[in-house]
This record gives C-alpha cells, structure tokens and sequence, in this order.
C-alpha cells in the first residue's frame, strides 16, 4: 500500500511538473529605430546645441530582446534587451564652451560622439493575464556609453557607465479574432530634478508565433548636477519583428 502511495505520488508530481512545464512561454523580438536627436548640454554658463553646435540630427539604431516566463509563483520573470543609442558628427560652435577641461572657442569645428547604449535587466511579475497583460517590476539599465568633443582645441570625454534603476510597466492589448494588438512600455526614474523616462508604443499583427510591428520610442533624460545639466531627447519610429513561443 505504502509502494504504491509513494508511487501515485511520483505521478501526481511528475503531471505537475509537466502541466506548469507547458506554460513556460519565451518571447523575442528586434526591431530597427529611426532616432531624432535634439537637446541641449550646459557646463557652467555654457549651453551646447546639440543640433545648432553638434550637428546632431537623425541615427539609426537597433534593438533586441528575450523574455521568459515561468510558472513559479515567488519568483519573477526575467527580460533582457539591449540597445544601440549612439550618434556622432561634425559640427561649428557658436559659442564658447568647456567640456572635460577643455576650452572650445567660438567658430571651431568639432568631431562629437555621443554614446547612450545601454542594456536592461528586468525583473517582472505578470498582474494580468487575459484580454488584458500587464507586467510591472523593476529595471537595472547599465549604460556602456560616452560623450566626448575633438576639436584644435584639445580632446575631451566622460565616460558614461552607471546602472540606473527603473520602474517598469508592459501593458498589451489583444483584439479577439483580428490578430492585431497594441502594447506600451515605459520606464521611468525620477528624484530631485533629475528625471529619465523611457516610452515604447506600438502596433502589431501576430500570425501563429511571429508578429510585425510599427511603434514608436521616446528616450528622455533631464540631469542636473550643480552647474552642469543635460536635456537630451532621442525619439523615433520603429518596425520590428517578434517570436512569441
């Protein structure tokens, strides 16, 4: 009798396994980004455009990433992505300005970089699973990036490479029986007068695993460090692909 308790048990578990096996779901997708620069940098009582001084105007980039989730209630689903954010020009000051040390004259040509790639580490719970997902956690962003200015003048450059944490939210909209839906992803950190928010809104058609989709991303930081601040934006569309299996 005991034998066989102990095996009904190993087949209970055993079915278990192999039902909360079936709901482990992964998701990917990459998508090509036309991104518009504009904003501005101040050291000091100097301002730089980025547009007017940098010559910053339009970049591509690319995105990817993976989800996966898990049947496991205590512990959250794990989402990576990485993104090229990166533009670099040549542009004619209009203004004095000193960056990194270096003093840059009125009239002179400068090779600038600006490097905002980053990859995000996030960590979610599922809220809503219906008509209606909605995931909501936390983002770890660590940039890998910099900022630097080449003119006669000398050269200079700040590294840019602190993990940030962000609140996260992805909420997906499914309309029944068309295949279409539309989702929205933002993270957000604020404190002071320091604000970096990220929006993805998008369209898409899924067909069985695959999906297309046209979206569009808004990236915008507002740093403020004693007399030095940046207002950068980077927006755009986008057309991506993604595997939901």
């Amino acid at each position: 009798m005991q034998k066989r308790l102990i095996a009904l048990a190993i087949l209970a578990a055993s079915a278990s396994v192999s039902s909360q096996a079936d709901i482990v779901g992964a998701t990917a997708g990459a998508y090509m980004w036309k991104q518009s620069w504009d904003g501005d940098v101040k050291a000091g009582s100097d301002s730089i455009d980025m547009n007017d001084d940098l010559g910053y105007d339009d970049e591509t980039g690319k995105s990817f990433y993976v989800a996966l989730e898990h049947p496991v209630p205590v512990l959250p689903n794990i989402r990576l992505q990485s993104t090229d954010l990166d533009i670099s020009e040549k542009g004619t000051l209009t203004k004095p300005y000193t960056f990194d040390g270096k003093v840059y004259t009125v009239g002179e040509e400068v090779q600038s970089t600006t490097d905002l790639s980053h990859i995000d580490g996030t960590f979610y719970y599922e809220i809503l699973d219906n008509w209606v997902n909605l995931d909501v956690g936390l983002t770890v962003r660590m940039f890998d990036g910099e900022v630097s200015i080449k003119g006669a003048s000398g050269e200079g450059a700040i590294e840019i490479d602190a993990p940030i944490p962000m609140a996260y939210v992805n909420a997906r909209f499914e309309l029944p029986l068309t295949g279409l839906y539309a989702s929205a992803l933002g993270n957000v950190i604020a404190y002071g007068d320091n604000k970096v928010t990220d929006m993805t809104l998008a369209l898409g058609y899924e067909l069985g695993i695959l999906g297309l989709e046209l979206g569009y991303r808004n990236f915008d930081v507002q740093l403020e460090d004693d007399n030095e601040e940046a207002n950068v934006t980077v927006d755009g569309y986008f057309l991506g692909l993604v595997i939901d299996i």
